[in-house]
């Protein structure tokens, strides 16, 4: 995961541990619009909580009330819990990155790099790949090749 500077004082250390936080917004208090960054929270393992930044999630799938979600954590990915909705992890999320390709999974657009519909799998630009077992609209098959390959 990344380490900011802003991460390491004693004011934010507090605020990460707040059993209550979902998201937490750090910003510049000089231009905090242009300069705001945004964490989310996420279950690695029971009862033990990471903080991403939008920028590490490669993938999410949706669950019931579960959304689990593939986090490039340095040079291995990982996958990890969060209890929310597509829907509601979608609108945490900026819009310019992730595109929802179904009911099923929300892709980062920054890692992908192509479907293989013959195995039925969604590959990234690091060699990572994983099956995708609900059907994706040709639609959306047609506008990722022609827009991100």
């Amino acid at each position: 995961m990344r380490i900011n500077d802003f991460l390491l004082n004693d004011e934010s250390v507090e605020r990460l541990h707040c059993p209550n936080r979902n998201v937490i917004t750090f910003s510049d208090k000089n231009d905090v619009w242009a300069n705001s960054v945004e964490f989310i929270r996420f279950e690695e393992k029971r009862e033990k909580y990471t903080w991403v930044h939008p920028d590490e999630i490669y993938f999410a799938i949706s669950s019931d009330h579960y959304v689990k979600t593939l986090i490039n954590c340095g040079n291995k990915c990982k996958w990890m819990n969060r209890h929310s909705t597509l829907k509601e992890l979608l609108h945490i999320l900026p819009g310019e990155n992730f595109i929802r390709l179904n009911k099923f999974y929300i892709l980062n657009l920054n890692y992908f790099s192509h479907i293989n519909e013959n195995k039925k799998h969604l590959c990234f630009i690091d060699d990572h790949s994983i099956p995708i077992p609900h059907r994706i609209s040709p639609f959306i098959c047609r506008l990722l090749k022609s827009t991100y390959t």
